[in-house]
């Protein structure tokens, strides 16, 4: 009996980050840039007012912004990054409550994916204690928020962002 080979496409990494304040905290891209590699895209931040679910934990005046890398990782390896992002969210707060939110997941082609630790009627599992949830798919030019989607990828100011994302990921990954 023959065994399956094991193979998966490279896909993006990406950062969507909560912070406080509409610049970039150039301290955290710092942090972000020695844990994942080179920013190879900085959207713009827009204000996350639609919810206030991180209001007593992170105050006011929120922002959330889209970050991609330089290095492509392969799919299964998210549940790795998620954790290692939950660990930079601890070690960059200076008290027992986050400054900031730091949601890793991965393009492909496709679509974007965000882990959760939070399992879901839509999310698959993906292993230790890890679920996926698909946001966004894409076709047609146009990234669109699934129907589970949360309300800020609903609106989704950040498909321009994405869209360039794509790009780059799209001629590095057939260069």
């Amino acid at each position: 009996m023959a065994l399956a080979h094991s193979y998966s496409e490279p896909v993006q990494l990406l950062a969507f980050v909560l912070q406080k304040g509409s610049s970039w905290d150039q301290e955290l891209l710092a942090l972000l840039e020695k844990t994942w590699g080179r920013i190879l895209h900085q959207g713009k931040l827009f204000p996350f007012d639609k919810t206030n679910y991180y209001e007593s934990e992170m105050g006011q005046d929120l922002y959330r912004g889209v970050l991609s890398f330089e290095r492509f990782i392969s799919p299964e390896k998210i549940v790795i990054e998620k954790k290692c992002s939950n660990q930079l969210e601890l070690d960059y707060s200076s008290s027992q409550q986050r400054s900031v939110n730091i949601d890793v997941g991965y393009m492909d082609l496709d679509k974007v994916v965000l882990p959760s630790f939070k399992r879901g009627p839509f999310k698959l599992y993906a292993g230790d204690g890890i679920w996926l949830d698909m946001l966004l798919t894409y076709a047609k030019g146009h990234f669109k928020p699934t129907a589970w989607a949360f309300d800020d990828f609903v609106r989704n100011p950040y498909e321009h962002d994405l869209l360039l994302v794509r790009e780059k990921f799209k001629k590095k990954k057939f260069v």
